[in-house]
């Protein structure tokens, strides 16, 4: 019975952590948003993901692929689902791509399906050419 107990305590304790980690993310998001910070605006009526997918795009992705998708060291991947699936961009996420301009690293071990989700639909949805 104890160890029951414990056990739900600690799920829910994970559970809070979890949710407070995404709020965390989306108002660092906001804030860099409306300073300016991306040069990325998202429309009005975006929700959790899409703020999810914007702090995991700025974390781990802009620094090669530049702050609007444009590419740098990485690939412009602005307009991308003109070029992969919605599936093949997520394996490349997960799984790394070797390309002309170098290797992609792989984030399947790094960030969770729901910020890899997030940060697909992000590009998907948002990032476009200039």
């Amino acid at each position: 019975m104890l160890s029951r107990r414990v056990h739900s305590h600690s799920s829910q304790y994970a559970l809070e952590v979890a949710r407070r980690a995404l709020l965390l993310m989306i108002v660092i998001a906001l804030i860099a948003t409306a300073c300016g910070g991306s040069g990325i605006v998202l429309p009005d009526d975006a929700d959790e993901e899409l703020f999810a997918g914007l702090a995991v795009y700025q974390q781990r992705c802009a620094q090669c692929h530049g702050q609007t998708g444009g590419g740098g060291i990485g690939a412009n991947i602005q307009d991308i689902e003109s070029r992969l699936t919605n599936a093949e961009q997520r394996d490349v996420v997960v799984n790394g791509r070797r390309g002309p301009t170098g290797q992609m690293p792989a984030f399947g071990q790094t960030l969770s399906d729901a910020d890899i989700d997030a940060v697909v639909r992000f590009t998907r949805d948002i990032l476009e050419p200039a």
